[in-house]
């Protein structure tokens, strides 16, 4: 059986490491194995590459280009073992570019960049440093259960999930305070106070725009200015990230709900009906997002593809109440029922209703989840990522294709 090679790390709750691992299922329905590594023990690889199995790699999947730049010592040089076996690998990225560029950036064109949102592939094309081809992957139904196995009376006893780290944006702006000169301080405070009066704003979906153009509108140039380009993107992407969170957890704190999630010691649940668990690990959550009445998701500032809480849910039959304006949605029953705008009352009334009737919140999120994934089969995401890495190996293989014609010199020479 062919394979894809997955290369595993080490991440906060073990997030990345078990969505790669929910990838399993689909690849094996397109008899495909996914044989994990662990970069914390390199040890199997080489024999692995070594042997003939590694002609049955069809691609090696990973993480923010963890293990991308794996060399082997080859007649006294440092080379890179994926470039020297032609083997294409793939590095997915499920957040902007802002955050740690330099995992953004590539060797070559056998290394592929998938991004899990449209914004950040967008983002990425529109800063330096490219080599490889840059893309969007689309949405993947993660940790899917067949109905007939859905336990339908405990999501019925079930409650709200809200699966998320905390953030204090008032600890944001206290370092933006402490930390930097008038000028750059100036420009954060009125960035962010433009963007927290406008939440439901497509502007949060392109923060890089609304950053350029606050500079622009100063006769300031900065788009060759890379770091400050970056710190600005980052700051404000994290602050309105911050804000949202911090907003939806506040106006929780009147329901019988859950937050399950690290990082938020600066709100007081105490005398509240929400509960409060500091706990962040990928696989409880799986059993959670099942027995649970349902999700609720924040967008990390896109519109154009869904989370991974949404997919989990999805995944799930579990209905997952969203932002507004997500187009993803566009195609699903009863979109409007599902979501909210980052307003106290809306919000409110929508998770209202959805604690009022258990029964019908159940049945919901089950159509919605049958529905998305008649969209979007698993199976879809993976077929590109084969094509690609088809690509990747005409593009890079080291001689013409023997029998095609003669018509440029292989590979063309400067």
């Amino acid at each position: 059986m062919d394979k894809v090679l997955y290369l595993s790390g080490t991440t906060r709750g073990g997030a990345l490491e078990g969505i790669g691992r929910a990838f399993a299922p689909a690849l094996k329905e397109m008899e495909l194995e996914l044989l994990e590594i662990s970069l914390l023990d390199l040890a199997p690889l080489l024999p692995l590459l070594q042997s003939s199995e590694a002609l049955k790699i069809r691609f090696v999947l990973t993480w923010a280009g963890m293990g991308m730049d794996i060399s082997a010592q080859i007649n006294g040089q440092n080379i890179n073992v994926w470039q020297e076996l032609g083997i294409p690998l793939i590095t997915l990225h499920g957040d902007s570019p802002c955050y740690f560029f330099d995992r953004h950036r590539v060797l070559g064109n056998r290394f592929i960049s998938l991004y899990g949102f449209t914004e950040h592939s967008d983002l990425r094309r529109n800063l330096p440093y490219r080599n490889g081809p840059i893309g969007t992957v689309p949405p993947i139904l993660l940790d899917d259960i067949a109905l007939d196995n859905l336990d339908v009376q405990a999501k019925r006893d079930g409650t709200l999930l809200f699966l998320k780290n905390g953030r204090d944006p008032a600890a944001v702006r206290q370092m933006w305070m402490a930390g930097v000169d008038l000028p750059i301080r100036q420009a954060l405070f009125e960035l962010a106070d433009e963007m927290e009066q406008h939440l439901d704003s497509a502007t949060h979906d392109r923060i890089d725009d609304a950053v350029m153009h606050y500079f622009s509108q100063r006769d300031f140039d900065i788009e060759q200015l890379l770091n400050l380009r970056l710190f600005f993107l980052a700051q404000i992407d994290d602050y309105v990230r911050a804000l949202k969170c911090t907003r939806i957890a506040e106006w929780l704190m009147d329901f019988p709900v859950e937050i399950r999630g690290n990082n938020w010691g600066h709100l007081d649940f105490n005398g509240n009906r929400a509960t409060c668990i500091d706990d962040c690990n990928f696989v409880d959550s799986i059993r959670l997002i099942r027995e649970s009445l349902g999700m609720i998701d924040i967008s990390p500032n896109t519109v154009s593809l869904p989370h991974d809480r949404v997919v989990r849910s999805y995944g799930a039959h579990t209905l997952c109440l969203t932002n507004s304006g997500q187009r993803f949605m566009d195609d699903l029953p009863c979109k409007d029922e599902f979501t909210f705008s980052f307003d106290k009352e809306s919000f409110q009334s929508r998770v209202a209703g959805l604690l009022a009737n258990k029964a019908a919140t159940v049945d919901r999120g089950i159509a919605v989840s049958e529905a998305f994934k008649k969209l979007h089969p698993p199976r879809q995401a993976f077929e590109q990522m084969l094509q690609y890495a088809e690509y990747a190996r005409l593009d890079q293989a080291k001689t013409r294709l023997p029998g095609f014609q003669d018509y440029f010199m292989w590979p063309p020479q400067a």
